[in-house]
């Protein structure tokens, strides 16, 4: 794993990195042959792109993720190699390699919260998950559900110290309390969730796709009451979010639905404004009706959101 750690302030311009998209991105081969991975950290109000380099040794199928003014690279596949370390970025020191994980993981799903890192597997076994504590640079393992579980993308529920888990094969909504290390079941049949969701209000919004995979409508689930709520659109938009959209809350009751779209390097996105209606409902308004496109330079060869 590692990392990067200049002042935050003015390595993103004054902004906070946590309000900013995220993506991995990586370029196409140069003269020498050579793979060039990179950070990229896009701000939506200001359309303006922070291009950071990544660990000139960071492996493929890597996962990024941000905590503080620290960046993180964990995971990944290197030809000959067994050692799956990562990399934490302090934004003013620079790139260090850290201690290496317990377990070989490829794409693991990670999130990062009260100065530690949360490593999940998508499929269950005996290396379900991982804590990175920061602070004393060392790996635990993280207990797993009751249940073998094959996750979603996990999401994290700060207000309440918990990260919610999905399992994809029974439906069980899972919430594993960080500050307790135990889990709960929170609902046995959740419904569906695709393979993202973010929190906005104390709800709970995931994606629903018909069997065409196209997009339907949002998924609201009420934390505090433990109720699904209906969702109504009063704005229409000209195009559908493609399978594997991401959510993105953005605050004051804003949020965003974007992908990319690899044929053109772009990243999409729709912005909406969402609130709870006098029926206990929830009630979603498009900004605009088609989606706000941010073109990527053209040696970049594929990007992954985190």
């Amino acid at each position: 794993m590692s990392g990067d750690t200049s002042d935050s302030s003015s390595y993103f311009d004054g902004q906070d990195p946590d309000e900013l998209i995220r993506a991995l991105v990586r370029k196409r081969p140069g003269t020498d042959g050579k793979i060039v991975h990179g950070l990229h950290f896009f701000d939506l109000e200001s359309n303006k792109v922070f291009i950071k380099a990544m660990p000139p040794d960071a492996p493929s199928c890597s996962t990024v993720v941000a905590c503080g003014n620290h960046v993180y690279v964990i995971g990944g596949i290197r030809e000959n190699d067994a050692n799956f370390r990562g990399y934490d970025a302090d934004l003013e020191r620079g790139w260090r390699k850290t201690t290496s994980m317990l377990f070989p993981r490829a794409f693991p799903l990670v999130l990062a919260a009260d100065g530690k890192v949360y490593v999940f597997e998508h499929w269950g076994s005996e290396s379900f998950g991982e804590v990175y504590d920061i602070s004393g640079d060392i790996w635990e393992p993280l207990s797993p559900p009751p249940e073998d579980i094959d996750l979603s993308v996990p999401v994290l529920d700060s207000s309440r110290s918990r990260i919610l888990v999905h399992c994809d094969a029974s439906d069980t909504l899972y919430a594993y309390y960080y500050d307790r290390k135990s889990w709960v079941c929170l609902e046995q049949k959740f419904c569906y969730w695709s393979d993202s969701a973010t929190i906005v209000d104390d709800v709970l919004y995931t994606l629903i796709y018909n069997y065409s995979c196209k997009f339907r409508s949002l998924e609201a689930y009420n934390l505090l009451d433990k109720k699904h709520l209906p969702v109504k659109w009063s704005s229409e938009f000209s195009v559908a979010p493609p399978l594997g959209s991401t959510p993105y809350r953005l605050g004051n009751g804003k949020l965003i639905l974007g992908w990319v779209n690899q044929f053109r390097k772009r990243f999409e996105y729709i912005r909406f404004n969402i609130w709870c209606n006098e029926q206990g409902g929830i009630h979603a308004v498009a900004e605009h009706k088609s989606a706000i496109s941010v073109p990527y330079p053209e040696d970049i060869s594929n990007i992954w959101l985190f």
